[in-house]
């Protein structure tokens, strides 16, 4: 019966997720060579980025601005030799593409790039070996025989200074520059696994009131505990866990196996060692247990969706 259940549980997850699931990442064939990575000059630059406290400096004619951009966001990746960068960038339009190639015997970057209906740019320049770059590019868009030069300044292995600054045609500064300071933001899957790794401790806490807990779980809560029946919503679940602790009280751990994203929800395989400890004052009885979470974002956060659960046989 509970295998039925499980592999029901899982069918009707794997379901739904599909349908908001979709590629997020650009796919080629490594065949070995991601540890080039290593020997690409632009490696600081690999990760994904976004304008230190969404502040952007530019001066298009006549005043310098300072903006707010909030939800700028740059993913740079290496390809499959050691002297090529692309970045994709998107937010706030207008979105673009940057590509680099570093030449190893002449020691020149060669850039493409392409932003918004027509600002394509052209240029060349060189890459030190603390990887700041300096670039001299031609812009469709802008007047003709002008161009900018771009230096990418590291300020610490998570922070860059990008600025750009127009020259005339006698090599004379214009006036019109842009710059941002850029971070490096962390991986979606450790803030997704520092989030969850909150709500599990909030699981574990068996001191504070079943209230609170459920503060962690969806209003429409699908949960699923061994030898119990199928507990739907918020008030069942109460009930379910206020019963639980009327026969004595619990100490435990959960500890996350996995995640994996698949559109609007996360899944979660974990595991969770614990005692459990009486009313009668017996022997403390230790447990573990495999689990697995759904989770969804409710209001801007997650909440437990749905969770399934079994008993770990323990060592003799």
């Amino acid at each position: 019966m509970y295998t039925r259940l499980l592999g029901s549980l899982l069918f009707c997850c794997l379901q739904s997720l599909a349908l908001f699931s979709q590629a997020t990442t650009i796919q080629y064939q490594e065949n070995g060579t991601n540890q080039l990575l290593e020997q690409n000059p632009f490696s600081k630059f690999v990760g994904a980025w976004t304008l230190q406290n969404e502040e952007w400096i530019q001066n298009w004619g006549g005043t310098t601005d300072t903006l707010q951009i909030p939800g700028h966001h740059t993913v740079t990746t290496a390809l499959n030799t050691a002297n090529t960068l692309l970045s994709i960038i998107d937010g706030p339009p207008p979105n673009g593409q940057i590509f680099w190639s570093y030449n190893p015997v002449s020691k020149v970057v060669n850039h493409l790039s392409s932003f918004g209906e027509i600002r394509a740019g052209v240029g060349e320049g060189s890459v030190s070996k603390e990887g700041n770059v300096r670039l001299k590019i031609n812009f469709e868009g802008e007047p003709k025989n002008t161009y900018r030069i771009y230096n990418y300044r590291w300020l610490d292995p998570d922070t860059y200074h990008m600025k750009s600054v127009q020259y005339n045609s006698m090599n004379e500064q214009t006036g019109l520059f842009y710059e941002g300071t850029f971070v490096r933001m962390v991986p979606s899957e450790t803030k997704l696994k520092e989030e969850i790794t909150d709500i599990l401790a909030v699981l574990d806490d068996t001191t504070i009131p079943v209230s609170m807990q459920l503060k962690v779980y969806d209003d429409e809560v699908v949960h699923m505990a061994p030898d119990s029946e199928v507990h739907v919503g918020k008030e069942a679940l109460k009930r379910y866990l206020e019963l639980q602790r009327t026969y004595g009280s619990v100490q435990m751990k959960h500890e996350v196996v996995e995640i994996e994203e698949a559109g609007d929800f996360i899944l979660m395989r974990g595991q969770v060692t614990g005692s459990f400890f009486p009313k009668d004052a017996s022997a403390a009885i230790p447990f573990k247990t495999k689990n697995l979470f759904v989770f969804g974002k409710v209001v801007g956060s997650l909440k437990i969706k749905k969770v399934i659960y079994n008993a770990t046989p323990l060592p003799n």
